[in-house]
């Protein structure tokens, strides 16, 4: 394949969310890994849970022009993180929640994901190996990717016991991870605070750019939090 060849096939599958951000849809639960990237530089938003996957991610960013300076974890659930060793040579950045979650539990979570993933996955996740995040964003941290600035903004107990939301105000996009979802309602498990998921969305409907990117599904507007605040303050009465 040529090189020219090479990059259109990359283009076809970083699918333009807005100008400099763009999403791969990860087959393992059509988790979006988002990629942010401007003047030669590229910024990773959950790269995903398999670190073939990644590596695919990684060859489609590099094969277009633009070298990765870093990864952001939303939250340590393994559809958004497991790859993370994909990108081990550059930092990593998570709320501090999600350091102390994958240290602890990681490996919990690999044997409940093993429980329904198909052969072929289960036989990549065994081997692949549970990495956390460097970087603890314990408060607003600004990255700058090119000329694009970049605002992390820990959430804190929400979806997760540490969520956190990536801002691009030059795009007019924040990234939402499970926060927000359009592929399916607001998915709940036993470290959900609800309280604090409605509070959150209370903070994006506040803070967060005009177009989101969830965690599964099409980006959306603000209206999605409206549509996930009526679930959650229902769950809330129960």
């Amino acid at each position: 394949m040529s090189e020219a060849a090479a990059r259109r096939e990359a283009a076809a599958v970083l699918l333009p969310v807005a100008s400099g951000v763009d999403r791969w849809v990860m087959p393992e639960a059509a988790m979006n890994a988002v990629v942010i990237a401007d003047g030669g530089e590229a910024l990773v938003v959950d790269p995903g849970t398999l670190p073939e996957r990644a590596a695919e991610l990684r060859a489609a960013i590099e094969l277009r022009g633009d070298r990765v300076i870093g990864v952001v974890i939303t939250h340590a659930h393994w559809d958004h993180c497991f790859a993370l060793s994909t990108f081990a040579d550059v930092a990593s950045y998570a709320h501090p929640a999600v350091i102390a979650e994958l240290a602890a539990h990681g490996e919990q979570q690999r044997d409940a994901v093993l429980g329904f993933a198909s052969d072929e996955t289960a036989d990549a996740l065994r081997a692949l190996p549970i990495v956390a995040p460097t970087t603890p964003v314990e408060s607003p941290h600004r990255l700058r990717v090119g000329a694009l600035e970049v605002a992390l903004e820990p959430i804190g107990s929400a979806h997760t016991g540490g969520d956190l939301v990536v801002h691009v105000p030059g795009a007019g996009v924040t990234v939402a991870g499970d926060l927000v979802e359009t592929a399916d309602d607001a998915q709940l498990d036993d470290s959900t605070d609800v309280p604090g998921w409605l509070r959150a969305l209370d903070r994006l409907a506040a803070h967060a750019q005009p177009l989101l990117v969830p965690g599964h599904g099409e980006p959306c507007g603000h209206e999605r939090l409206e549509h996930h605040r009526a679930l959650l303050a229902a769950r809330r009465r129960c």
